[in-house]
């Protein structure tokens, strides 16, 4: 039966008072220490942490709350104990809608007759978001299952990178940049969304087993435009849906580096597909195979792949299923502006360039990619929806979407700055040697999926005005 309006009424108010009633604590000045705050924080408080370095490790059971790194990028490490919160890690969540923003976490490691799988951010509540941080160095990046079916879990606008340092796990790894896990076939998380980050460098300590860049065992799985990049690390999979479920894998860069463990990019279903949905969706990806070969996308019987305007780079099978269709681009050289150096824009004159044919919806998930991933960390609306790959030729980046400079937050939707312009190619500048424009990660305020959405929205309404 559907609720009264009186009790929706009643309902919106409660809400609206508890959300006044909201606080904000701060690290240093009211407390000492982040996990001194947390114990005193109310539902839905926010927690502004400054300074640093801290070395305290604790569990947040309480709803709403938001942990923020302000004032730069405060730093939590714990490479001095293998003593985390519970054996499990920096912060351990089990509250629901908790937000974890702007904060470099590192250091996260137990013994290995404790499991060998300490996590940056260990996770078992429902709606809990990752925002604008930096979490490196840590025998798992982060590590989630929930302790009740269903609930989503967002992580976005992050670095991950050096994680994966655990040695009790079998030959398929068990630590891992991002594992987004079950606790049985029945209790999972309903979805999974990674949009936005940079996930990369996994350890290359040869006496471990080597983790995986990206693992979801969800019921849905959305991969939105992300640098998912194996570089010098040991990774495995770079993207891994053991279990099935609905896979939505839009508008990344993918690349598995020269020291890989083994030579598939993208894995589906490889435990056994347990979800009921089994279908992947895979478009306007750039991916390069820097490997001396394997599977660009390998999926287990009993899935089915829907691939559309992706491109191909290095040696290896696009598909285990077989040839994909023309759209996708392999075998043939995209000229990418600097593949070396991680830069997988179109040079003028691509052969890749106005061949993308339109990639349908995976449900009511319009397939159509709208955004372009930003180095470091940041996106701005792909101006169309012509060219094969992870970027359009010729977008401009604007301020719009784009990650600010000295303000604006996932709150308050604002952004302003940038420090990537297009070059006469089509690519973006970059300030680093490497080609990676790196930068201190996570140390700036990300914006928030509204700003960009509205910018997207504005986009697609330019476009249909020129159409008529």
């Amino acid at each position: 039966m559907k609720p009264s309006v009186v009790s929706a009424a009643a309902l919106a108010v409660a809400l609206l008072s508890s959300a006044a009633r909201a606080g904000t604590l701060t690290v240093p000045g009211q407390y000492a220490t982040p996990c001194a705050a947390i114990a005193a924080a109310q539902p839905n408080d926010e927690i502004d942490v400054s300074g640093g370095p801290y070395t305290d490790s604790c569990e947040i059971n309480t709803a709403g709350v938001t942990l923020k790194g302000v004032g730069g990028q405060p730093k939590i490490d714990l490479s001095g104990t293998n003593h985390p919160a519970d054996y499990k890690g920096i912060y351990v969540i089990s509250a629901d809608d908790v937000r974890v923003e702007n904060l470099e976490l590192t250091g996260a490691h137990i013994d290995d007759s404790e499991g060998g799988n300490g996590a940056a951010l260990r996770i078992t509540g429902h709606g809990v978001v990752v925002h604008g941080c930096n979490i490196h160095d840590n025998q798992n990046g982060v590590l989630a299952a929930p302790l009740t079916d269903g609930g989503t879990i967002t992580i976005e606008y992050t670095e991950l990178s050096h994680n994966g340092m655990g040695d009790e796990c079998d030959q398929s790894g068990c630590t891992h940049n991002v594992y987004i896990s079950k606790n049985s076939s029945t209790i999972r998380y309903d979805k999974t969304i990674f949009q936005f980050n940079w996930s990369h460098d996994i350890s290359t300590d040869t006496t471990k087993d080597k983790g995986h860049l990206f693992k979801s065992r969800s019921r849905e799985t959305d991969v939105l435009y992300n640098r998912i990049t194996g570089q010098q690390g040991g990774d495995s999979y770079e993207v891994d849906v053991p279990n099935g479920g609905l896979a939505i894998i839009v508008g990344n860069m993918i690349e598995k580096g020269p020291n890989a463990d083994n030579s598939i990019l993208v894995a589906y279903g490889e435990e056994g597909i347990d979800n009921t949905d089994k279908r992947i969706f895979v478009v306007s990806n750039t991916m390069v195979n820097d490997f001396t070969g394997g599977t660009f996308i390998d999926v287990a019987s009993g899935g089915t792949l829907t691939a559309h305007d992706n491109i191909f780079v290095g040696p290896g099978t696009p598909s285990s299923t077989g040839a994909l269709s023309s759209d996708n681009m392999s075998g043939t050289d995209p000229m990418l502006v600097d593949q070396a150096g991680f830069d997988y824009h179109l040079k003028a004159g691509s052969p890749a360039i106005g061949k993308a044919v339109p990639p349908g919806s995976a449900d009511a998930f319009s397939l159509v990619p709208v955004f372009e991933y930003v180095h470091p960390l940041g996106a701005t609306p792909r101006a169309a929806n012509s060219d094969l790959g992870a970027f359009e030729y010729g977008t401009v980046v604007s301020d719009a979407g784009v990650p600010p400079g000295d303000g604006g937050s996932a709150k308050d939707g604002g952004s302003t700055g940038n420090d990537a312009g297009p070059t006469a190619d089509g690519g973006t500048t970059d300030d680093s040697s490497s080609g990676c424009g790196c930068g201190v990660a996570g140390s700036r305020e990300r914006p928030g999926v509204l700003a960009l959405a509205i910018a997207a929205l504005a986009l697609m309404g330019a476009r249909r005005r020129t159409k008529r």
